[in-house]
């Protein structure tokens, strides 16, 4: 769980996924609003690690 971000709400530590783990959830899913929504979350946020996106989508589809 190292890519997670912990956000404190009032005294709980909530986690959250990494942008680049939802958008690889949401392509793997494959549905058209998870399409739709990695599209809104690329054009929304800039410093995406298209390198780390690129590799576990290659690790899913090879296996």
């Amino acid at each position: 769980m190292g890519r997670v971000r912990k956000v404190k709400m009032e005294d709980t530590a909530v986690h959250f996924a990494s942008v680049e783990d939802v958008i690889i959830h949401k392509i793997i899913a494959g549905r058209p609003r998870d399409l739709e929504d990695v599209r809104s979350v690329l054009l929304k946020n800039e410093a995406v690690h298209l390198d780390y996106i690129r590799k576990w989508l290659q690790e899913f589809y090879d296996s």
